[in-house]
């Protein structure tokens, strides 16, 4: 039997075919993970109050100087702890709308906003 370029070719192309049309195995099935306790990351300690004034001094380049605001931006004196925690959880869960305050809020944890409002409410009067 002769075999020419063209019946090389199409041997070789039918074999190619068939080795990619023959079904393949099924993935193994991962091993059964034992169950594990869920690993829980300690919480951050507290901010301290030297941090916590360094945190708060941002807030007076559009609050004004130790709170005041001369301007349309509201004052951070006269609120209490509770209020100003109230108003920061907002801005960073996105319940109050702001433009520049949710992105400020959402770079604090929740311990150094609870740490920022009770220095507002405690320190600005």
């Amino acid at each position: 039997m002769r075999i020419t370029n063209h019946t090389l070719t199409l041997l070789l192309g039918a074999s190619l075919f068939g080795c990619a049309t023959e079904p393949t195995a099924p993935p193994a099935a991962p091993a059964p993970v034992a169950a594990t306790a869920a690993v829980v990351s300690p919480a951050a300690p507290p901010p301290t109050p030297a941090a916590v004034k360094n945190m708060v001094s941002n807030c007076f380049s559009c609050h004004g100087t130790d709170g005041r605001s001369a301007g349309s931006i509201p004052s951070l004196t006269g609120i209490n702890a509770q209020q100003a925690l109230v108003v920061l959880q907002g801005f960073k869960s996105g319940a109050l709308p702001s433009t520049v305050m949710t992105r400020h809020a959402k770079g604090y944890t929740d311990a150094e906003l609870e740490a920022i409002a009770n220095y507002i409410g405690t320190n600005l009067k």
